[in-house]
């Protein structure tokens, strides 16, 4: 059980919760509405009652006459969270768009709520002793992280902003002396929605506080979840679940002790560094990589030879969810389905039309393979396909294990990589934690990438960086970690017996039946292109 922490005995968590998908004057979304029916249901199971919610009906008055109530309602301790979902856009900063706001007449039409009016609304609760949780999931400026294709999935964006972003400037975050703003990206930034595994459309700020208040982000297992972890927690899974096309911008009270401050309390029941390394190492270990465009430095030989034929003793298979259910989405551009294409996939994929939503777009033209607005391998023949189809589901499964509680991993510099340029991967929390660190490339071919040689299993440094260099297969590489405070000698051995094979269906298999319940995983892509 679970539930919101107030300091008072007489103290309430109270929320607002607005979700638009269809607006009057707008194309329309696909997740806002069931994020805040989420959001709102999250919060009701555990233990708040005083909830007022707005689904596509949210006309500005209503909305005022609500937050206003609810500022009269408010007592000392009280936890407020404000919640919208939908677009954003800027007009002198940042604004919130309701249903009939028409971006023709922005000056004229009031359908909107600026972050300014919500910021000095935040002051009124704070004057009464009460503390706003504010989540801001839309996007209010036109700069992306990475841009999409345009023969794969059509990305919506929860931005209306066509504009330069200069505008944003005007409108200075303010800082609360209690309260905490978190937004889906940065006031220049465009937030996407995404398909989250086994959810459907959503946006990932609003999925990712519903699963943090319920638990997941109770990363020491204390039995707290705490404003730091909060929001370790969300900007974690966010960036991850959207291939590090977001960034959830946080503000946060500058004297705040986030490590202590509790949100929701649960019922009781020398730095290892794979960097550097001379251009001939690289020029060797690229002409010795059987797997994706990425040359790994450094790149050795196996710590551990595995005999053919060799057999892994049982072990316990850990809590993880199961295979997702829900076919992948296979789209053909300019060609026709032939018979038997994909019939080699192990997981369950449907046929849909070009111009649906897919999971993988084949361009037949250019033998191009896409997802999500990227493309996932060049060169790929019809009969491949049923391999990025198992791709596909196990980078599913991977980003719904990490839910759980993502590993720490960063990306830098972000992007879509060109030829010869170097990026530098950064796995977080694994100091005294046994790491298993692979590579899912773009067609399916996994390459193990730590621990290798004379790699220590045991990571002593807080942070453990890998470097790497974009070279051609060009595409998309999903890296894995898995971190654990007990040794994984049998996921390591089963590992390295897929190392350098393009069989992506039994990393589920071997992830799910190898790991121990305690461990940590982690997951992030890299983009490149020549």
């Amino acid at each position: 059980m679970l539930g919101l922490f107030t300091h008072a005995a007489s103290a309430e968590t109270r929320a607002i919760v607005i979700g638009v998908d269809r607006y009057e004057h707008a194309p329309p979304l696909r997740g806002a509405a069931a994020d805040a029916r989420d959001l709102e249901a999250s919060l009701r199971g555990r233990g708040a009652r005083d909830i007022v919610t707005f689904i596509d009906s949210a006309e500005r008055a209503a909305v005022m006459r609500a937050l206003d109530a609810m500022l009269a309602r408010a007592q000392k301790g009280d936890a407020i969270f404000l919640t919208f979902a939908g677009y954003g856009a800027q007009q002198d900063g940042p604004i919130l768009l309701l249903p009939k706001f028409d971006p023709k007449h922005t000056r004229d039409n009031g359908e909107k709520v600026a972050r300014a009016e919500l910021d000095s609304l935040i002051d009124a609760f704070e004057k009464k002793g009460a503390r706003v949780f504010l989540i801001a999931d839309a996007s209010f400026g036109d700069g992306l992280a990475r841009e999409a294709d345009s023969r794969g999935a059509k990305l919506v964006y929860r931005s209306l902003n066509e504009r330069a972003s200069a505008e944003s400037a005007k409108h200075a975050p303010r800082n609360f002396a209690h309260s905490v703003v978190l937004m889906a990206a940065d006031a220049q930034s465009k937030a996407p929605e995404l398909e989250i595994p086994g959810v459907g459309q959503r946006g990932a700020l609003s999925y990712a506080v519903a699963r943090a208040l319920e638990g997941a982000a109770d990363a020491n297992g204390d039995g707290a979840v705490t404003t730091e972890e909060l929001i370790a927690y969300v900007r974690g899974l966010a960036y991850q679940l959207s291939d590090q096309r977001q960034s959830v911008a946080v503000i946060a009270p500058r004297g705040l002790d986030a490590s202590r401050d509790v949100i929701a309390q649960l019922g009781r029941g020398v730095g290892v560094q794979a960097v550097g390394g001379s251009p001939a190492e690289e020029e060797e270990a690229a002409a010795s990589s059987g797997g994706g465009g990425l040359t790994i430095t450094p790149l050795t030989p196996k710590s551990m030879a595995i005999g053919p034929g060799q057999s892994l003793p049982p072990a316990k298979p850990a809590a993880l969810p199961p295979r997702p259910k829900e076919p992948i989405r296979l789209a053909l551009r300019g060609a026709a389905a032939e018979r038997g294409t994909g019939a080699g996939a192990h997981a369950p994929f449907v046929l849909v039309g070009a111009d649906a939503a897919a999971d993988i777009v084949w361009d037949a033209a250019s033998r191009d393979a896409l997802a999500g607005g990227d493309v996932l391998a060049h060169n790929v023949d019809a009969h491949e396909l049923d391999v990025l189809i198992d791709r596909a589901a196990t980078v599913r499964w991977l980003k719904l294990v990490a839910g759980k509680g993502p590993l720490p991993m960063r990306v830098a510099p972000e992007g879509l990589r060109r030829k010869g340029e170097r990026v530098e991967i950064t796995i977080g929390g694994v100091a005294g934690r046994n790491l298993l660190l692979f590579d899912l490339t773009g067609d399916g071919v996994l390459q193990l990438l730590y621990p290798l040689a004379s790699d220590p299993p045991v990571v002593q440094s807080s942070d453990y960086r890998l470097s790497v260099v974009a070279g051609e297969p060009f595409g998309a590489d999903q890296i894995v970690a898995i971190a654990s405070t007990r040794p994984m000698p049998q996921l390591e051995q089963a590992l390295r017996q897929l190392d350098r094979l393009r069989n992506p269906a039994k990393v589920i298999d071997i992830v799910s039946q190898f790991s121990n319940g305690e461990a940590q995983l982690g997951t992030v892509g890299i983009f490149t292109a020549r």
